[in-house]
């Protein structure tokens, strides 16, 4: 039995790809489960990895249950195959693809251990996980967690909106009779759709935090409704290259590296996707995540987002009888015309998007060098000598990340405060240490909006005069979603350690950026060298406690 949420909603309507005349009642059908071919492929997936790899989200008592259960076949042909597919050197992106493809297929397919030889038209790979199914009796490891499976889905079953198809409707025309989501509970597997004749599957992993899925479970929902809107009107999307052209120079790595949703029509279809997402869950009231994932929006590039939202809202109000989106499609792009042209486009692109590290490391793997600098200006040499091992360590761990996300590293060059030169300056920085450490950040303290300040302790204070639409959330770890938006003047817990990470536009080369890594003490920048990564936020505050990000624009 599966485990499932049957949404039933009666609705007249116009059913895609239905043989039902307009008007006909027809049944929506929602399932939500843990599906069994994914946690097979995931159960195979800890066996050739041991369970340690960064794909792998199962708590560590259910990964020890993977490997004590399934410690027989721990050189299954299957196994073998996953590491010979994806080795684990493998870069992250290219990973990242595979499990998705094979997750997306999966999920599609009737449970393999019940395909026997004479019905298995598979290739060697699924072939194998349909024999390490019948041989290890995954169904019964399966079956005795399925408790585990039900406890996880349950919260996100009780948020998804039951009346959703209705908006489908409303906006498009017609609607799908089937939605379905179907989950890893141990896998990490990047969200995405698949499509039936009348049905949709959001394939994903599953998450702590409903309301953030819940976003993207409509997402994916809405893909297979965005898509042939804007191919069916793609001469229209013609006159608006610029802003997707401005996305590419901005974010040369990402958009070099995904093209299904930073090229031509794709850019179009993730952002108008992404904003109906966030119409809905405006609609719905899960208002809690809408305006920080905004803004992670905007961060990777989508910075129409909240104008095409708002076009969204004025079609709702508007809307005539029996007209779609579609009809509103001529009128939406004309507007966004008059938002920016191809000799302001880059000014309304920095007026939108805020200043990341996600940015910054963007910049510095297409520009393939970026510069530590460390400071010499402690009166306590210890101090000095304590703050250059911490840059040489920050630079052992950008050489990993670049070269786990990407396969290779950009030349990292490590420098003193005092051997910079003028050209030096004009380059990518990220700058390890405090104002009394490190010349450079004294330097910029009056540009920097996270700001060092003295009484009697060294202390920090948000300077939201200096940058443009601050917005600041409090965390309870950072990775998940915030608990609340903060106030630009709420004080700024002084526990200890305490530091930030931070970046600005460079003040001697406006097209770069600087980075600034620096806590109240010595101990308290290195603790946050873990921290610089490429997170879409334009600083982040940690404390041993206190976890604080947000975002701003510089143009």
């Amino acid at each position: 039995m599966q485990v499932m949420k049957i949404i039933s909603l009666i609705v007249t309507s116009l059913i895609f790809l239905s043989t039902l005349p307009p008007g006909e009642a027809q049944e929506h059908q929602m399932t939500v489960e843990v599906n069994p071919n994914l946690e097979l492929f995931a159960v195979v997936y800890i066996l050739a990895f041991n369970g340690s790899d960064e794909f792998v989200i199962a708590p560590q008592s259910y990964i020890d249950d993977v490997l004590t259960y399934f410690a027989p076949y721990k050189e299954h042909p299957a196994v073998e195959l996953i590491r010979e597919i994806m080795p684990k050197d493998q870069p992250y992106y290219l990973k990242d693809h595979f499990i998705a493809d094979f997750a997306g297929n999966l999920a599609t397919m009737p449970y393999l251990g019940n395909f026997s030889e004479d019905n298995l038209p598979l290739s060697e790979f699924y072939r194998q996980l349909s024999d390490f199914a019948k041989e290890s009796n995954f169904i019964q490891f399966y079956n005795s967690h399925r408790e585990t499976y039900e406890k996880t889905v349950k919260p996100l079953m009780d948020v998804i909106p039951e009346d959703f198809p209705q908006k489908f409707i409303e906006f498009f025309g017609y609607s799908y009779s089937e939605y379905r989501v179907e989950l890893s509970y141990s896998l990490w597997i990047h969200a995405h759709v698949k499509c039936g004749l009348d049905s949709i599957t959001c394939v994903m992993s599953v998450s702590s935090d409903p309301s953030g899925r819940v976003r993207t479970i409509l997402h994916e929902f809405t893909h297979p409704y965005i898509n042939p809107l804007i191919n069916s009107h793609s001469t229209l999307f013609r006159n608006l290259t610029y802003f997707v052209e401005e996305v590419q120079k901005e974010f040369p790595t990402v958009t070099s590296r995904d093209p299904l949703h930073y090229a031509s029509n794709y850019y179009w279809h993730e952002l108008f996707t992404e904003s109906f997402a966030l119409y809905l869950t405006t609609h719905y009231n899960l208002t809690k995540i809408v305006k920080y994932q905004k803004f992670s929006d905007l961060a990777i590039g989508y910075y129409l987002v909240d104008d095409v939202v708002k076009e969204f809202k004025v079609f709702e109000k508007t809307k005539r009888p029996n007209e779609t989106l579609s009809d509103y499609l001529p009128t939406l792009i004309e507007h966004l015309q008059e938002l920016a042209t191809p000799n302001n486009v880059t000014l309304y692109f920095r007026q939108k998007v805020p200043v990341t590290v996600f940015w910054f490391l963007d910049k510095v793997y297409a520009k393939g060098r970026i510069i530590l600098v460390y400071g010499t200006q402690n009166p306590d040499e210890e101090g000095n000598r304590y703050d250059k091992e911490t840059t040489f360590q920050l630079r052992d761990n950008l050489n990993k990340m670049f070269s786990r996300a990407y396969g290779v590293s950009p030349t990292i060059i490590v420098k003193s405060d005092k051997e910079l030169t003028d050209e030096d300056l004009k380059e990518n920085l990220i700058l390890v240490g405090g104002p009394v450490a490190n010349n450079l950040t004294k330097s910029l303290r009056n540009k920097m909006p996270i700001k060092f300040v003295l009484n009697r302790t060294w202390r920090l204070k948000r300077d939201s005069s200096l940058v443009n639409k601050f917005s600041a959330f409090l965390f309870t770890s950072f990775g998940k979603l915030p608990i609340e938006e903060l106030s630009t003047d709420a004080p700024i817990p002084q526990e200890y350690p305490l530091g930030v990470v931070e970046v600005i536009r460079n003040p001697w080369n406006e097209k770069n950026l600087v980075l600034i890594v620096a806590g109240v003490d010595r101990y308290s920048t290195r603790r946050l060298t873990s921290n610089v990564q490429a997170s879409l936020i334009s600083y982040i505050i940690k404390g041993d406690n206190y976890v604080e990000a947000g975002f701003y624009t510089q143009h």
